[in-house]
């Protein structure tokens, strides 16, 4: 077995490990050892941040027909050419 020192943990940190660590009676390495081996097992998230927005919206509220309607005097739109 192989050793890992890991540098700046802040006293915050170590403390809600070393809580966690006794509250499921476990030695604070070895719930470091949990937490790495739990967070390596997770599905890494697919996808950027659009993606990850897009999946919060339900199917039926999704649409192409994005309208903002805006009260008051109706323009046309601006030409460019």
């Amino acid at each position: 077995m192989s050793d890992l020192l890991i540098r700046k943990l802040t006293p915050a940190l170590r403390r809600q490990i070393q809580e966690r660590a006794r509250k499921n009676r476990r030695s604070l390495s070895e719930e470091a050892k949990t937490l790495i081996q739990r967070g390596l097992a997770a599905p890494a998230p697919s996808g950027g941040l659009g993606t990850r927005l897009f999946s919060m919206v339900r199917n039926e509220d999704r649409g192409d027909d994005l309208v903002f309607k805006v009260p008051g005097e109706i323009r046309d739109p601006p030409d460019f050419e």
